[in-house]
């Protein structure tokens, strides 16, 4: 008897030491701002993965084009990556020293896109740019050293999320907006949608609640989610007493459903200079008020939260594909107007082949006023990160997305006119100019343009 217990508790030890199949992976994320995540003195993130030399020096390589680092870690693997957003590099972490994969040079609309692993691979979601959003999928081949665009079906058009959340079956993308000025179009998505990973599909997706409409506050509010393991974290600059001061909502990843925190809620870690998650906690730094560089760090524990929220409706998965934003037969129209103008354009050309090309009219662009409200505070947003830095002229051409017009005037027109808008839209709202032009010293020639909020 006492060796077959011997036998018994000997058994159950040895299951102890293995993890039930079950039981969810440690979810870990970080985002980091060029040189702006050393004023929370934080020395290491993501329990010492990584390292304040690590980002020390990202930093050196992206000085001259700050960005987001998003750090992407796969358990499953023991890899560490990062993806930098607004271009296609993408690193390895080997030994704490960084080992770049991205092999190629190009740039493109990848600005805030969801980085994930799955099926044993690295992903990129979406992106955005001046001229038009897009949810892409990226897959990451590595033999390669590139981004391979993966086919899906019923893909939205020229739509981009507020944030995308991932389950077992899937993505979902929540509201949002579809952008595109060659069109032109500017629309608000009410809902949003779900990316079938089995399907490969997208589907609609549709906010059900009670006593609170979502998509009005989200869209008329800027907005962010941020995603921990187990949850989706939506919170709003919504201002609106009745909900708590601000609005959070936590979104059980897997069944959808939708809760409200009842507290008085902040909107305080939308200018964080990083965000780490480390299973359900969110850390972020909390700037003291008025002050670029002072602050506390602060740690936001999702489980806890759920405790002080109310239930108040579901995310409804549709099965059938959504219609298109607008009729497709504009594509049609478009084609037929564009043959038009260049058979008309050559014919002109053929009559006259002494017309130089100096005298030819610059590339035809939307107006400004075609881009909307939402394009200038997306810019703004994008600028809050180098508050009270002077930047050069390149690199806030690149920040404005206006660094690959090839002619000089077209570039000196289109950066005055986004100036003089996003200047009038903050002039509106705080009473001063969020952007000033200041000579270089050294060479009156060149100038430097300076952020202040």
């Amino acid at each position: 008897m006492p060796r077959k217990l011997s036998f018994i508790f000997l058994l159950l030890f040895i299951v102890s030491l293995f993890p039930f199949e079950g039981k969810a992976q440690e979810f870990y994320g970080l985002k980091v701002t060029t040189s702006k995540w050393a004023y929370s003195d934080r020395d290491t993130f993501l329990n010492g993965l990584v390292t304040k030399e690590l980002l020390e020096e990202l930093d050196s390589i992206y000085k001259k084009t700050p960005s987001t680092y998003e750090f992407v870690y796969s358990k499953e693997e023991n890899k560490l990556k990062v993806f930098i957003h607004c271009s296609l590099d993408f690193y390895s972490i080997i030994d704490g020293k960084l080992i770049k994969e991205y092999r190629y040079m190009n740039r493109g609309y990848t600005c805030g896109p969801s980085v994930f692993f799955r099926d044993e691979a690295y992903h990129i979601l979406g992106g955005q740019g001046f001229w038009l959003h897009h949810v892409d999928l990226l897959k990451f081949d590595s033999l390669l050293g590139s981004w391979e665009l993966m086919q899906i079906k019923n893909q939205p058009l020229d739509y981009f999320p507020i944030g995308s959340f991932h389950s077992k079956k899937g993505v979902t993308s929540i509201f949002g907006v579809y952008n595109n000025l060659r069109i032109p179009i500017q629309e608000k998505e009410d809902h949003g949608y779900f990316l079938d990973w089995e399907q490969k599909s997208w589907y609609p997706i549709k906010f059900e609640t009670k006593g609170i409409d979502l998509a009005e506050i989200v869209n008329s509010n800027i907005s962010y989610l941020y995603e921990t393991q187990d949850y989706g974290f939506l919170i709003s600059n919504s201002e609106l007493p009745s909900l708590g001061w601000r609005l959070w909502v936590i979104i059980e990843k897997e069944r959808g459903k939708l809760f409200l925190h009842h507290g008085v809620n902040t909107f305080d870690m939308s200018e964080s200079s990083y965000f780490e998650t480390i299973g359900n906690k969110i850390s972020y730094f909390d700037y003291e008020m008025g002050s670029a560089t002072e602050g506390k760090n602060v740690v936001l524990d999702l489980d806890s939260l759920l405790k002080n929220s109310e239930e108040i409706g579901q995310i409804t998965y549709l099965k059938e594909p959504k219609s298109s934003t607008y009729p497709q037969g504009i594509y049609v129209i478009l084609l037929v107007l564009v043959l038009l103008t260049l058979g008309g354009w050559w014919m002109v050309k053929r009559k006259n082949k002494k017309v130089s090309n100096t005298s030819q009219s610059p590339l035809d662009e939307p107006k400004l006023s075609a881009a909307g409200d939402e394009v200038i505070q997306g810019l703004i947003h994008c600028l809050v990160h180098f508050d009270g830095e002077r930047l050069t002229t390149e690199t806030f051409d690149g920040l404005l997305g206006i660094d690959q017009i090839l002619n000089f005037d077209s570039k000196r027109i289109k950066r005055s006119r986004l100036i003089k808008a996003m200047n009038a839209n903050y002039k509106e709202k705080k009473g001063i100019e969020l952007i000033t032009r200041i000579k270089n010293p050294e060479d009156k020639r060149f100038v430097y343009y300076k952020i202040k909020f």
